[in-house]
């Protein structure tokens, strides 16, 4: 097997700080505005977890790729982190769209971050028990502490953003069940090929 390839995390940070460039106008046009999605501004869909609402916002985001990235370099798991990306991400916007009851828009990749992470403990598990043990469960307290506060949180960086603890909840689900899906896959295609 060969080494997770990174280069998508980077490209995803850099697509992330790339899109802060935009004037505000046009990153507005890309939120998750569910209204303006409904009416078909069909777009919004992907665009929104690409859009953050400030520098911090995506910084931390892409401090947290590259956290990623770092925690499991090691791992000898092949990953294909475009299709993480986009699972979580129609989860994600499907289920805010859907079951939202508060959530007028959405902007920021820490849902589709938390599936990510949820994805890589469950995927790298065999060969990193430890690291992968700890990280679901920080991953599982955190998502579960935000979900009792309620559908929108005050945001740990910013005091006048409201974030969404059900993209969080959606992203784990997410990255989590997929995994758990891949490795039954991969092992019942292993059996037939023995």
């Amino acid at each position: 097997m060969t080494n997770i390839n990174h280069k998508p995390l980077l490209l995803l940070a850099i697509i992330c700080l790339s899109m802060m460039l935009l004037p505000q106008p046009a990153r507005e046009l890309m939120y998750l505005h569910i209204d303006s999605f409904k009416q078909g501004q069909y777009w919004r869909f992907f665009t929104g977890h690409f859009i953050h609402y400030s520098w911090i916002h995506c910084i931390s985001n892409v401090v947290g790729l590259l956290l990623l990235s770092g925690i499991f370099h090691h791992t000898k798991q092949a990953t294909n982190w475009i299709l993480v990306l986009l699972i979580t991400i129609v989860v994600i916007s499907t289920c805010l769209i859907l079951f939202s009851n508060q959530l007028e828009w959405y902007v920021g990749f820490s849902g589709v971050l938390t599936g990510m992470y949820a994805y890589a403990s469950i995927k790298t598990f065999k060969e990193n028990a430890g690291v992968s043990a700890l990280l679901f469960i920080a991953l599982f307290t955190y998502v579960a502490l935000q979900t009792l506060e309620g559908e929108l949180v005050s945001s740990v960086l910013m005091s006048d953003l409201k974030t969404s603890s059900y993209a969080h909840a959606y992203g784990l689900i997410a990255g989590g069940l997929y995994a758990v899906i891949e490795k039954f896959y991969l092992a019942i295609y292993q059996k037939e090929n023995y």
